[in-house]
């Protein structure tokens, strides 16, 4: 088991956070929650990010082991590798809206 005061499992951490600090590798994510693989032609149709900037963030969460690739000819199709990514971000955001909701910075339609 790995020991909680390992200094690397915390850099380790953090640099698998770096993958949630970015809105846009958010939207993707939200995207690939679904389970659906995924081509960069259409995250990018969904998303409205240039597909150079889709293929940028998806290797960087590629990197990180956040998401797979699987070639097919001349596509690539992208899923989440892990299905409790998907969980922490729904998680992150349930807080978020809590805390704008109490700070009535956000009206969240019910």
């Amino acid at each position: 088991m790995i020991e909680l005061r390992e200094d690397s499992l915390y850099e380790r951490q953090a640099d698998l956070c770096t993958v949630f600090s970015n809105a846009k590798r958010l939207k993707l994510l939200d995207l690939l929650k679904e389970g659906d693989e995924q081509t960069v032609s259409q995250l990018q149709e969904a998303t409205d990010i240039p597909q150079s900037t889709v293929s940028r963030h998806l290797k960087l969460m590629r990197d990180q082991g956040v998401v797979e690739k699987r070639n097919d000819g001349v596509h690539s199709y992208y899923t989440l590798r892990d299905e409790r990514v998907a969980t922490s971000m729904e998680l992150m955001r349930e807080v978020l809206i809590d805390r704008l909701e109490r700070d009535d910075q956000l009206t969240v339609p019910k």
